[in-house]
């Protein structure tokens, strides 16, 4: 935890250890910090499981977040990316890409922002004795509101 950024109207933002934070059971706050003659809160945002990036846009904030169910070899993991209204901090959508997340970047074109995300999946077939194993890279750009744009394969 830890993580910092500044978003483009300067504010910071900032994922701290929330309140009952365990080990076994983290939890995050993001906290908004807008710029002003005296800087003060504008919002924040109680978030459950390990999270990680921080992505600001124009409108929209986006968190990297790992929850983990079940412990030892039993554990699943998955990733998803989270949004909140950057005036209000109000929670939007969950993304939820398959794959591994390789690469993420927040871009805003005019008055929108889009999330390109960058993932790997691989996948394992057996054939007379030989496994193969292979992986495939997408990008996906995703609106703001958590709709696919469009899928590339790379």
């Amino acid at each position: 935890m830890g993580n910092t950024a500044i978003g483009p109207d300067g504010t910071y933002y900032a994922l701290v250890p929330g309140t009952g934070s365990t080990p076994s059971a983290p939890v995050s706050e993001l906290i908004a910090v807008g710029v002003t003659a005296t800087p003060a809160t504008k919002w924040t945002a109680n978030l459950t499981g390990e999270s990680g990036e921080i992505l600001p846009g124009a409108n929209t904030v986006f968190v990297v977040q790992t929850v983990v169910s079940g412990s030892g070899r039993m554990a699943t993991f998955t990733t998803s990316i989270l949004s909140f209204s950057a005036a209000a901090g109000a929670a939007g959508t969950t993304i939820t890409p398959s794959g591994t997340i390789s690469n993420i970047q927040v871009r805003t074109i005019g008055t929108s922002d889009y999330l390109y995300v960058q993932t790997t999946s691989k996948s394992t077939s057996q054939s007379g004795g030989t496994t193969t194993t292979s992986a495939t890279t997408t990008l996906t750009i995703y609106s703001q509101a958590g709709a696919v744009i469009k899928t590339v394969p790379l």
